[in-house]
């Protein structure tokens, strides 16, 4: 009969993944390992050899014997002193490597997790993105990392003296007095006993409490990310009643570890209460009946404490435990997710042309909502296309396909006459260049956010590019110039400035497709009449997707597609599109220029 709960499954599983995860890491540092192996054995010697020579040592004040050093002869005690102060001398040294060495490993893992962690987000598909929240994720990933560097530093990395340890402090103890050790082994199973079962309904409460933790940290990284909005709407009291409910939900499962700790705490202190009572008692019948000395009670106790030290020691951070091995458990969930194959099988490097083809092209994310239908068209290089049609008839998904981001569900998708699936995606992509809508820029320096376009870029191609997309005027009139920083998600900088910011980028790619979406819908019309100009610049040559709500910015296209529930309903050129009297086009055309209400 199978009596294993949920709980103990998590804690099983969690255990072999936590501590194979931890491994790996270790693995890594053989060497180092292996000077902590070395080290600790001569400390747990030396620290298993300390109470022993201080029984004597007690025992030998009485004693006025000598013993002979070196030809001189010298009070027993004063001996025994002198060895006892030499051990420990040495043991403090190798201590103090060991836990410098320690602590070096332990950091390193934390540091090495979190770059594996965050690295592998990178390579993770856009799908798993759009779907996860960033900062729950980046929590998870961090928490996880922290956990194995606790983990590593107080109590693997010390396992090993630690049981060596307790296996000197047995074997002195059993020839010491097997009565009193075999009292000492009874009082350390009942603690043992009371840790196991104690234990059982942690890893449950830690894992709500940590979901509902990660839950907020990811609301919390949303609302900073968004903070503009929020101003703007003023939600900050809204905000932060949200974080304080998802927050607070977390409290109860927190208190009930707290409360199982505690009492756990408690009972095991009563256990060593008891023990060391015992003990005492039992021993004073062994010293009146002269088969035992006080110097060997106080170095039995010691020993005892020997026993129960690591002991508790992984009873005080059996919580540390508990919740870093869950922590590792759902870290290395995500590390589960496949990544994406950027080079399948029989891949080649691509020269892009830039001629796509689209053949009976379906997607869904989910069957029962497609978001592309039997999408069939062919651009040559060179082309202009435009992508019309109302907001979420799937003109950025299909954008996405043409990038690799996603793969058609039925269809095929072809770049100069070639299977989008069996292209090396990283080649594909060096030469695709997107200007959109919202710029992305991290909180560096002007150089660096268009560099991003390409890091081997030269000074004068930077300022090539900066002048062709008409940027290079206003970061010369920055007080930093090209190191001006441009602050979190770009907030130093005007609209227009940040779309001729993402011109230059894409210059700077030297792109064969370049994606415009839709980069002149929030400029003013000074800003526009520039950015048009740098666009114009652009475009000449290459194969272009302009994804456009604002119709006056797709006439000059050689071919407009028009989107309607996932389709294309018409395609045509601006002119030939407006003479289809119930037309789709010519609607939202007049629409716009204000035809009809």
């Amino acid at each position: 009969m199978n009596n294993e709960t949920a709980e103990d499954k998590i804690t099983r599983e969690g255990l072999y993944t936590g501590f194979k995860v931890l491994l790996s890491y270790l693995g890594q540092y053989r060497k180092q390992i292996l000077a902590l192996i070395f080290m600790g054995t001569f400390s747990a010697v030396g620290n298993g050899a300390i109470p022993y020579i201080a029984g004597r040592f007690f025992d030998s004040i009485t004693d006025l014997s000598s013993a002979d050093v070196f030809g001189f002869a010298v009070p027993l005690f004063a001996a025994i002193l002198a060895i006892w102060a030499l051990v420990q001398f040495v043991t403090y040294l190798l201590d103090w490597r060991i836990s410098i060495l320690s602590e070096f490993l332990s950091n390193r893992i934390w540091v090495d997790y979190l770059i594996k962690g965050f690295g592998f987000l990178l390579e993770l598909p856009l799908s798993f993105h759009k779907q996860h929240k960033v900062g729950e994720i980046g929590d998870k990933i961090n928490t996880a990392a922290h956990s194995l560097e606790v983990i590593a530093g107080r109590i693997v990395i010390n396992l090993g003296p630690q049981l060596l340890s307790i296996v000197i402090a047995l074997v002195i103890t059993f020839a010491m007095n097997p009565v009193l050790a075999g009292l000492l082994v009874f009082g350390l199973s009942i603690y043992l006993f009371t840790l196991v079962i104690g234990v059982r309904p942690l890893s449950g409460y830690h894992k709500e409490y940590r979901k509902r933790i990660w839950r907020g940290f990811g609301d919390a990284y949303d609302a900073i990310a968004n903070t503009a909005a929020i101003k703007q709407a003023t939600a900050e009291v809204h905000e932060q009643h949200r974080l304080m409910t998802q927050m607070r939900s977390a409290l109860p499962f927190w208190m009930k570890l707290t409360k199982v700790w505690s009492n756990l705490t408690l009972y095991q202190r009563f256990t060593i209460l008891a023990t060391q009572l015992a003990i005492f008692v039992i021993s004073i019948y062994y010293i009146r009946g002269g088969s035992m000395t006080i110097g060997e009670l106080l170095a039995f106790n010691t020993y005892a404490a020997m026993l129960f030290g690591p002991f508790v020691t992984i009873a005080q951070n059996w919580q540390t435990i508990h919740s870093g091995i869950v922590n590792v458990q759902e870290t290395e969930k995500i590390f589960q997710t496949p990544t994406e194959d950027y080079a399948p099988k029989g891949s080649e490097p691509i020269e892009l042309e830039g001629a796509i083809s689209f053949d009976d092209v379906s997607f869904h994310y989910d069957e029962s909502k497609p978001i592309l239908k039997d999408i069939t068209f062919s651009v040559k290089p060179g082309e202009i296309v435009a992508l019309v049609g109302e907001s979420g008839v799937g003109k950025s998904t299909l954008i996405d396909l043409v990038s690799g981001y996603h793969f058609p569900t039925k269809g095929v998708v072809s770049i100069d006459g070639r299977d989008i699936k069996r292209l090396n995606l990283k080649d594909l992509r060096s030469q695709i260049a997107v200007v959109p809508q919202e710029v992305v820029l991290f909180n560096d320096n002007i150089k660096n956010n268009v560099r991003y376009g390409n890091f081997e870029a030269t000074e004068t191609e930077l300022d090539v590019a900066a002048k062709k997309a008409h940027a290079l005027d206003f970061i010369e009139r920055f007080p930093d110039k090209w190191e001006q920083l441009v602050g979190e998600r770009g907030v130093k900088l005007s609209v227009g400035q940040k779309q001729r910011v993402a011109i230059a980028r894409a210059i700077l790619r030297k792109p064969r497709i370049l994606i415009l979406d839709e980069p002149t819908s929030a400029l003013d019309a000074g800003s526009e009449k520039i950015i048009t100009e740098s666009l114009e610049g652009l475009m000449e040559g290459r194969t272009t997707f302009i994804i456009a709500h604002r119709l006056s910015t797709v006439r000059k296209a050689n071919k407009i597609l028009v989107f309607k529930e996932g389709r294309i309903v018409e395609s045509g050129t601006h002119g030939e599109l407006l003479e289809l009297k119930d037309g789709e086009y010519r609607r939202l055309y007049e629409l716009q220029i204000g035809l009809h209400d």
